[in-house]
This record gives C-alpha cells, sequence and structure tokens, in this order.
C-alpha cells in the first residue's frame, strides 16, 4: 500500500496542469466580467471659472435638494432611447462654487479617465427638453425624427441614481453615478455620448472656445449639374460635429435637418451609411445653406453652396468623370501653436476634388515634436518647431503646416528659410521604377492602421523592415530627410491590471482551498490509494 507522502506526492504532480486551468479560468472570468470603476467618493468643482471652489462628498450630494425626471435622448449610431434619472441640479452646484460672469468652459472630468467638455452657453444657458415624442415614428431609430409637440424643459444633472434605455423612475440603481444626464435642445439632437459616469471633478475654465470648421459639399458651388446628381455634405470629423442644412434659403440651425446621422465612428461597423446619411439630389436649381454644431465648441460659419439644375440633359455629373491627375493640394491652415499633449486634424484638398488618385502621403520632419498619422491627425508630443508636410502620391505637390510648440529652440522665421510653406511642385526624378515608372504608394498610404476614434493614448510604430522594396522606392521619390516613426495617438483608456491580478490571485487561493479541503479532495487521495 503506498504511503500517505506517495499519494502527496503524486498530487504535487498534477498541481501544474490544476494551476493552468485555475489561471485561465480566472482570465475568462476577467474578461467575461469587466471590471467596474467604482464612484468617486467626492466631487471637486475648480477652476477659474469659480469664486468658491468646492469638494462635496456623496453623502452631501445626497442630502441636497434632488431633481428626478425621464430624460430623451439619441446616441450618434444613432439610436432613440429614454433614461431615467434623479440628482443634483447642476445649476445649484455652480451656485454654491459661485460660478464667475468669465467662465466659458465646463469640463467633466471621470475617475476612470474620460471627460466631456460643453461650453457654458450649451450647458447652462440654453434650455433643454425631454421629448415625449421622442420615438414617434420609429421607436428605434434616431435617423427618423420624432415629435417635438408636447416637450417638456429639464434640468441638466449629476445623476446619483439612473436607469439607462429605460422611463421607469422605480427601475433606477446607483451603479453609474455620478453621471451626466441633460436634456435636448432639438428632437433631432444627439446628446447620449455626451452621458459620462463616474464623475469626480469639473472643472470651471474661462478659456475661450474654439470654433467648429464650416463644413463643405463634395462639388464645389457654382457647378451646373444634371438633374438626378447627388450632393454630399461633410466636416473635418463627421462624428460628434454635426450638419444641420437647408435648401429653401434660410439660415440653418439646431432645429434643421441634419445631414450627418451616423458618425464616422460607426462607419465600418454599418454597411448602410450612404442610406442613413443620405445625399442631397438635385432636382432644380439648389442653394445649400450648413452649419456645423456640436459640443464644447462654438458653432461654425454658415456657409453657402449654389448648384444649377440642367434640364436639357447635357450636363455631366462630375463625381462620375474622372478628373485627371492632381494638379495641387492644399492644407486648412499653414500653423498650429498649442501645447504639447494636444491634438489637431488637419484637413487636405486635393485639386482638382475629382482626381483620379485622392491618396496622401503625411509626415512629420521631426517625430519628438509632433506626429501625424494617415488621416491628418497631428499629435504634439514635445517642446521645438517641426513642419508637418502631406504631399500627393504622385511626389509632384505638397503643402505645409508649421508645428511652433512651446520653448521653440527655432523662430518662425528661421523654419520658413528652410522649408517651403507655400504649395510646391516637385521636380521629377529619374528613379528605376517597377513596372509602368509609377511608385506603389497606394500600400503606404492605405495600409496605415486606421485607428477608431476616440481617444487613447496608444502608440504605434511603423518600421522600414516592413515595407516591400517598391513602397520603399515609392518613398525615395519624394526625396524624404528620412523614413520617419509615425506615432499614431489617441486618448488613454485605463486597464485595470492591478485589480484583475488581485481578482485572479484570489480565486486560485480559494479554488485550491476547496479543492484540497472539501471532499473532492479526500475523494482524489482515496482514488489514488486504491488505485495503488
Amino acid at each position: 500500500m503506498t504511503s500517505y507522502f506517495a499519494v502527496i506526492k503524486r498530487i504535487r504532480l498534477f498541481m501544474p496542469g490544476l494551476l493552468l486551468l485555475v489561471l485561465v479560468s480566472a482570465n475568462l472570468t476577467a474578461a467575461v466580467e469587466p471590471a467596474r470603476a467604482d464612484a468617486a467618493e467626492t466631487l471637486e468643482i475648480v477652476g477659474d471659472g469659480v469664486d468658491n471652489p468646492v469638494t462635496l462628498s456623496l453623502d452631501q450630494l445626497n442630502s441636497m435638494e434632488q431633481y428626478e425626471h425621464i430624460y430623451s435622448t439619441i446616441n450618434t449610431w444613432p439610436t432613440k432611447r429614454w433614461y431615467a434619472a434623479r440628482g443634483v441640479s447642476l445649476r445649484d452646484l455652480f451656485i454654491q462654487a459661485e460660478i464667475n460672469s468669465n467662465a466659458t468652459l465646463i469640463k467633466l472630468i471621470s475617475s476612470d479617465g474620460y471627460d466631456v467638455t460643453l461650453t457654458v452657453k450649451e450647458l447652462i444657458e440654453d434650455k433643454r427638453y425631454y421629448f415625449p415624442g421622442l420615438k414617434d415614428n420609429d421607436p428605434a431609430d434616431g435617423s427618423i425624427p420624432g415629435l417635438s409637440e408636447g416637450a417638456v424643459e429639464v434640468e441638466p444633472i449629476l445623476a446619483l441614481c439612473s436607469a439607462e434605455g429605460s422611463d421607469d423612475l422605480g427601475a433606477m440603481n446607483d451603479r453609474d453615478a455620478l453621471l451626466l444626464v441633460l436634456g435636448q435642445r432639438a428632437v433631432t439632437e444627439q446628446t447620449n455620448h455626451l452621458f459620462l459616469k463616474y464623475i469626480s471633478k469639473i472643472e470651471v475654465l474661462t478659456t475661450a472656445p474654439e470654433t467648429w470648421d464650416s463644413p463643405k459639399a463634395n462639388i464645389p458651388s457654382g457647378t451646373i449639374l444634371p438633374v438626378g446628381a447627388e450632393i454630399e455634405l461633410s466636416n473635418k470629423n463627421n462624428n460628434e460635429d454635426k450638419i444641420y442644412y437647408t435648401t429653401d434659403g434660410t439660415t440653418p440651425t439646431i432645429d434643421s435637418p441634419m445631414f450627418n446621422w451616423s458618425a464616422s465612428r460607426w462607419w465600418d461597423q454599418r454597411g448602410d451609411v450612404k442610406g442613413v446619411n443620405k445625399a442631397i439630389e438635385v432636382e432644380k436649381d439648389t442653394i445649400i445653406k450648413m452649419i456645423t454644431i456640436g459640443p464644447g465648441k462654438l458653432d461654425s460659419e454658415v456657409v453657402t453652396f449654389k448648384f444649377t439644375a440642367d434640364l436639357t440633359g447635357k450636363a455631366v455629373d462630375p463625381t462620375k468623370v474622372p478628373g485627371g491627375p492632381p494638379t495641387g493640394v492644399f492644407l486648412d491652415t499653414n500653423r498650429i501653436d498649442q501645447p504639447v499633449g494636444s491634438t489637431f486634424r488637419l484637413e487636405a484638398t486635393i485639386v482638382p476634388f475629382n482626381a483620379d488618385n485622392q491618396d496622401l502621403i503625411w509626415r512629420s520632419s521631426d517625430t519628438r515634436v509632433a506626429t501625424v498619422d494617415n488621416r491628418g491627425l497631428v499629435t504634439i508630443v514635445g517642446p521645438g518647431t517641426a513642419i508637418i508636410t502631406v504631399t500627393t502620391a504622385d511626389g509632384r505637390y505638397k503643402a505645409t503646416c508649421l508645428i511652433n510648440g512651446p520653448e521653440a529652440v527655432q523662430s518662425e522665421k528661421d523654419i520658413a528659410a528652410e522649408k517651403e510653406q507655400e504649395q510646391t511642385a516637385a521636380e521629377p526624378q529619374s528613379k528605376d521604377l517597377p513596372g509602368d515608372g509609377e511608385p506603389d504608394l497606394k500600400a503606404v498610404v492605405n495600409d496605415i492602421v486606421d485607428l477608431p476614434e476616440p481617444d487613447a493614448r496608444l502608440e504605434y510604430l511603423a518600421k522600414i523592415d516592413e515595407l516591400s522594396a517598391d513602397e520603399l522606392v515609392g518613398i525615395q521619390q519624394l526625396e524624404f530627410e528620412s523614413l520617419q516613426a509615425f506615432e499614431l495617438t489617441a486618448d488613454t483608456i485605463p486597464l485595470p491590471l492591478k485589480e484583475a491580478r488581485d481578482r485572479m490571485q484570489l480565486y486560485t487561493a480559494i479554488i485550491l482551498l476547496v479543492f484540497l479541503f472539501s471532499g473532492a479532495g479526500h475523494k482524489y487521495i482515496q482514488y489514488m490509494k486504491e488505485r495503488s
């Protein structure tokens, strides 16, 4: 009969496999049950826009007068939703913090690293409503407007209790506290993406708000178009910056029709984008007036595009006719002057608008100062000065933008003398090129990972050894000083590694104890004895 110690020795042989099983189970559990970011114990209201900064505990917030209501909202997919919420009015909180007349921006920050910025006007001064007719005409599709009749004015609040997707006040819980909840200014306004969870800090700022970039049409104003031609509208981001337009000559407002119902962050996940963001069909002479409206910035200027409808049938739709090779490229700005850590999207326009090849090459002269991705998103990563250059795929035309960061080592005049600031046609180079003599740059432009919008600080490097020989030839054709390592950056996504690791260790200990000291452990020992 095998001794007890021999049985224990055999058990130890199985321990590595058991531990591996436990570790895998713990990891699967952690993946299935994502960690919840606990609500902060206090709320801070600070900044140069308040004269009496305050710190309030959850008990103090609960003891204040509570505001309770149903809210209507639409997300950027877009989908219509209800919210039941109860909490403290933001107006009351700002009165307590003594918000001053210089306040312009309100930045709400969550305990898990995310934030939302709104102007004082849109959060506090503009009237916001609950629309009980939101789901009329269609209960879910946010691109089909509901009814605005019967709107009830509601307060923007920090909710201590809420119920997502419900109009039942009895279904509320404190899972998302403190949660920003606010009404809509129009029955079509998309606000759900602003409902920030776990708010722990509010900064009231006196910084002058930026202005949204004006939208544009895909066809130049003044073009003669055949009846049935389709006009598409766009702006820099096509995300939360919404385009409102009119075709009757009136000035567009937030109550006007919206063009980009579905935000660009979702376009790669749905195949019906053009069916949601529907083009404007030309049936007669058309005047389109449009404006960009979105959170945290001032409305853009109203721009006007005029189109003449050709009733003779002789006009050709320019979007369906090749425009030939590019004859130029332009940037929307030739200078960015912002602090380290800031981001800015450059918009490049190729001439003609229907050029055969719309591909562009982006590069930075110094990635220690600023980086740029393949969509023109510039991130200022260090002090100094850099030049962002965009070049057409054939290498013939380029445009530049000066990045003049803090503690610049050279003056703008010095940089301008060294780098061309105007659009320049490059001299053709006599290189031995593959095939028909055109460098294959499409892979260089299009194969760079297209990161989703939002917003994390993740870095990606393009290595020389990952490029094919043809791609390297194409890069050499552009006479770059050196192959740059582009760093693509987005906002921080906090990863609760320590919490997951602690949970995994706890699971391991519990399972081992249960196995060794329960009936299962004793039965296993008895089984080994019987086998012996």
